[in-house]
């Protein structure tokens, strides 16, 4: 090995620095968030997180709009978290097993 690049020592350690996560721009209150600025991997990054955190898609809505959310994450997911969250199925802070 001449020493450029990582090899496989490096590659079997599994060590990987992680990429930069891509945040929306900064808007300040009362402006609109034009969706037509933000990146692919800046709306992928969005999408991948309101995924697993619910909460960031009542965040986008309190902020910019329902109609915001729904383009930003489709009109379907956002449907689907209201309609689960009405349904108490986001709530998993607690569990009813072995309450008796």
């Amino acid at each position: 090995m001449d020493g450029v690049g990582a090899g496989p020592a490096a590659r079997r350690t599994g060590v990987v620095a992680p990429a930069p996560e891509p945040e929306f721009p900064d808007v300040e209150d009362g402006q609109e968030l034009v969706l037509e600025d933000l990146t692919r991997e800046q709306v992928l990054d969005g999408r991948n997180r309101a995924a697993a955190d619910h909460q960031l898609v009542f965040d986008h809505i309190d902020r910019y709009g329902e109609l915001s959310a729904q383009r930003l994450f489709t009109r379907a997911f956002v449907s689907q978290v209201q309609r689960l969250s009405g349904l108490g199925h986001l709530n998993l802070g607690y569990s009813t097993w072995g309450q008796a």
